[in-house]
């Protein structure tokens, strides 16, 4: 029950950015159970370092442990639905971009208005774009003014990150919080594809199996 559960509140956590509370989500997810049973399962999760509580009176809130936890159960070659599958399709025809670089840059920014994140294409350890930063920086996470300045020396550092990582991604690979060569305060899917490499950023709360499915998708098409 434990796992399951886990995997529910790092759902509902995704979608809502707001604490996830017991009888909230016997009410959501239809549990066949009572919020009493659920919240003292959530203590155990706490007590196991995939949960914490911000606030006496809050929901929980999963910790970068039950993120990689979550991630490890994902399969890395997620499929996307099919009405964002024909969205794609459709804008892809109706650029009539040929060029391999520029179609690159164009679907980045099309991913990177899906996910509300920020997408890095790197065609050489000097030849980068980046695209939809602003869009983490309106996320509500990072209302904290340490957090804006840690993003902020992460969009500086990019040249060095770009260096570092641009031979050494071989397959896709998901980095959360610490692990983070970016920063701590987000997360990365990362994965070569024809013409280098392409990185889509975001919140730890990162849609990860739209996103993972984003980046199959990309790597198909171009």
């Amino acid at each position: 029950m434990k796992e399951k559960l886990l995997k529910d509140i790092i759902e509902e956590y995704i979608n809502s950015a707001t604490p996830v509370g017991s009888s909230y989500l016997v009410k959501k997810k239809k549990l066949d159970c009572c919020p009493a049973t659920v919240r003292n399962a959530m203590m155990d999760l706490e007590k196991d370092g995939f949960l914490f509580q911000p606030h006496i009176s809050a929901g929980r809130i999963p910790t970068f442990e039950a993120y990689k936890f979550y991630v490890d159960s994902l399969d890395l070659k997620q499929q996307l639905s099919t009405s964002i599958i024909k969205k794609l399709d459709s804008l892809l025809k109706k650029s009539k971009i040929k060029n391999l670089e520029q179609k690159s840059k164009f679907l980045g920014k099309m991913i990177a208005e899906i996910t509300n994140g920020a997408v890095l294409l790197a065609f050489s350890k000097n030849n980068y774009y980046i695209t939809g930063f602003s869009n983490i920086l309106s996320q509500p996470e990072f209302i904290e003014m340490n957090r804006l300045h840690n993003l902020s020396l992460a969009l500086d550092n990019l040249e060095n990150v770009i260096e570092n990582i641009f031979d050494k991604v071989k397959d896709t690979e998901v980095f959360i919080g610490p692990d983070n060569i970016f920063s701590e305060y987000l997360s990365v899917i990362t994965s070569p594809f024809s013409r280098g490499i392409i990185s889509i950023l975001g919140p730890t709360r990162m849609n990860y199996k739209r996103n993972l499915g984003l980046i199959n998708y990309f790597k198909k098409a171009i």
